[in-house]
């Protein structure tokens, strides 16, 4: 809650010092108190600034130079390779995808042209007149044949 109280605090002090950001401060705040629970919520109101003061006094200290524990330095590297090789393992995902959607799409071409050469070849063997445009149609006996429709 201490840090909660921390961010309300610089934010109402925000607000004094600068109205020009005194909306986005209690925009930010409001924020903030809309996700507690109302008990969490009197704590907050309960705050006074000086506690805040008080505080910020004794929690100075030089942070120029902080080394992290070997655990957590662990943690740090492990987290990094896993992402690496997601990273990686996803590189190849795409480049696959990549491939395979353009060895799909040469595919759709073939047979778009393979069907082309057949509606060709079906307008010679019917003998139908080559300059003219025909749509293709199913017959509307039960048989389900193909027509040829000059239009």
């Amino acid at each position: 809650m201490s840090t909660l109280n921390k961010l309300l605090g610089l934010l109402d002090k925000l607000k004094q010092e600068n109205p020009d950001l005194a909306n986005k401060a209690l925009l930010a705040s409001e924020t903030l108190k809309a996700g507690l629970d109302p008990d969490e919520l009197d704590q907050i109101e309960d705050w006074d600034e000086e506690e805040y003061e008080e505080e910020e006094e004794e929690e100075e200290f030089d942070d120029s130079y902080i080394e992290c524990s070997t655990e957590d330095t662990k943690t740090f590297f492990g987290l990094r390779e896993e992402m690496e090789q997601l990273v990686k393992e996803y590189g190849v995902y795409m480049r696959d995808h990549e491939v395979k959607k353009v060895l799909m799409l040469e595919a759709i071409e073939e047979k778009r042209e393979q069907n082309e050469k057949f509606v060709d070849s079906l307008k010679e063997k019917y003998r139908l007149d080559l300059t003219s445009t025909y749509s293709i149609q199913i017959n509307e006996s039960d048989d389900g044949n193909l027509v040829f429709v000059k239009e």
